[in-house]
């Protein structure tokens, strides 16, 4: 059954302003699925054919994905970090100085070695490859409680999940330090599967648009930290391949 999936930022709080979200997109286009799919990872949904619309990863779709998924855009956000549709990853550590000297002593938490703000973002940040150890968290929150918990030194986190773990985990937010910032990059984008017709491309751009500008909805863009929609199309994000010269930064040195 085809569904849509909204899960880049899986917090359990958020999921029913996600909800009416995409409840208030669906007005404008009923062909499209109405339910929201929360099991599984954003990867899957986003190499699934049944996933009519994935907020996918952005360094994915540039790479493993590119024959897959196409870009129908992306969200403005609305938190310290960001710029527009555009941000910069959060750089956080277990203490105010950082692992500034990037030394092989230091232990990295990483969501993921797919993800642009928790690996591809913090390799960049060192000079292209970590030198330390990785310790694979599975989830940019759980990379905070490892910094937190002094099972890692530094973690690189997506601005937009930082900003909502600082209001929804204050105490943890607390417990760790920011120290840096990773590279300005696109935010998530919004994917189809490749082989969706223009005509439904469109259609999908002018309800997200039209959707994200009703002020009956100001409460929930406040509370995804929204600020609109952006039409973009793939090239947007081929930049990002830049961020990784010779596919070093994919390397995970554990």
């Amino acid at each position: 059954m085809a569904f849509v999936s909204l899960t880049m930022y899986p917090f359990a709080a958020l999921r029913p302003a996600w909800e009416r979200l995409w409840a208030a997109v669906h007005e404008f286009v009923p062909w499209m699925p109405s339910g929201l799919r929360w099991s599984g990872t954003v990867l899957d949904h986003s190499a699934d054919a049944a996933c009519a619309l994935v907020h996918a990863c952005g360094w994915p779709v540039a790479t493993v994905l590119r024959d897959k998924v196409t870009v129908v855009g992306a969200f403005n956000l609305d938190h310290p970090g960001a710029d527009g549709h555009h941000y910069c990853s959060t750089l956080i550590s277990a203490s105010e100085a950082g692992c500034s000297a990037w030394t092989d002593d230091c232990t990295a938490a990483v969501n993921g070695d797919d993800s642009l703000s928790g690996w591809i973002s913090l390799a960049c940040a060192a000079g292209g490859t970590w030198p330390g150890r990785v310790l694979s968290t599975g989830a940019h929150l759980e990379s905070v409680r490892a910094v937190g918990d002094g099972r890692a030194g530094v973690a690189s986190i997506d601005s937009t999940s930082w900003a909502h773990i600082g209001r929804l985990f204050p105490e943890l937010a607390r417990r760790v330090h920011v120290v840096g910032q990773g590279p300005r990059v696109p935010s998530p984008p919004l994917v189809v599967p490749i082989g969706t017709p223009q005509r439904c491309i469109d259609e999908i751009r002018q309800a997200m648009a039209r959707a994200l500008a009703d002020p009956e909805i100001d409460a929930v863009r406040g509370e995804l930290l929204l600020d609109g929609f952006v039409a973009l199309d793939d090239v947007d994000y081929e930049p990002i391949l830049g961020l990784a010269p010779d596919d070093r930064s994919r390397r995970i040195n554990r």
